[in-house]
């Protein structure tokens, strides 16, 4: 796979130094946020966004940027830059889940709005906006429409009934997130978190476990 340029995204020379790369991407930061440009081209704006988020990530760090370097230097040439349609939607939603994890959130939230742009069919990729969202107070209404669209795409997946049920709890809906919680159990027995969030006892746990087996038998038999 040819690397991106980053160097060209920030408009900085490979030689810059730390500050030159810091001052071009607040610079780029400030122009390219989608927040700016609202409207039907809000889209290519938070793709440019992505692309510069992901350059200053890798050149601020220097072992990165090192290691970044030499891999440059061993492919023996730069690639001029992707385009909106070299960029792939899993590529910003796994950037925006690196971004959460260094709490950028802003960048996290941009980043998987351009992810469900791409490919609005992504059930993963709404539940997470929703996570993402749901660590900003004033969007919890946001958040909850998210990780309910992500349960109504993909109603067999536990993580999504889970992450509705945080939402619903962060936004004080308690019986709601008891009902998802319910819910991921009934696929997952042995679920941590809903296990956790339901506070249940080893007895009902072994209960449940059980009674899965006893389901799954069932079905089988008939």
């Amino acid at each position: 796979m040819v690397e991106k340029d980053y160097y060209r995204i920030l408009g900085v020379s490979p030689s810059a130094t730390e500050e030159e790369i810091k001052k071009a991407f607040f610079r780029l930061a400030k122009k390219y946020h989608p927040d700016k440009h609202r409207g039907e081209s809000a889209g290519d704006f938070e793709i440019k966004f992505a692309l510069i988020n992901e350059a200053y990530n890798v050149l601020k760090d220097r072992a990165v940027k090192e290691e970044y370097d030499k891999r440059i230097t061993a492919s023996g040439r730069m690639h001029k830059g992707p385009s909106k349609s070299d960029y792939r939607a899993d590529e910003l939603y796994h950037t925006a889940l690196k971004a959460i994890k260094m709490n950028d959130i802003n960048s996290a939230i941009d980043l998987l709005k351009a992810a469900v742009r791409m490919e609005p069919d992504k059930a993963e990729y709404y539940s997470a906006l929703g996570m993402a969202l749901a660590k900003k107070p004033r969007r919890l209404h946001e958040a909850r429409e998210m990780c309910e669209k992500a349960v109504e795409m993909e109603p067999y997946d536990v993580e999504n009934y889970i992450n509705l049920g945080l939402v619903y709890k962060e936004a004080g809906l308690h019986a709601r997130a008891r009902k998802q919680f319910e819910h991921a159990l009934r696929w997952d027995p042995e679920h941590p978190v809903a296990i956790r969030e339901l506070g249940l006892s080893d007895s009902r746990k072994w209960f449940l476990r059980i009674k899965q087996a006893l389901k799954k038998i069932f079905v089988q038999e008939n």
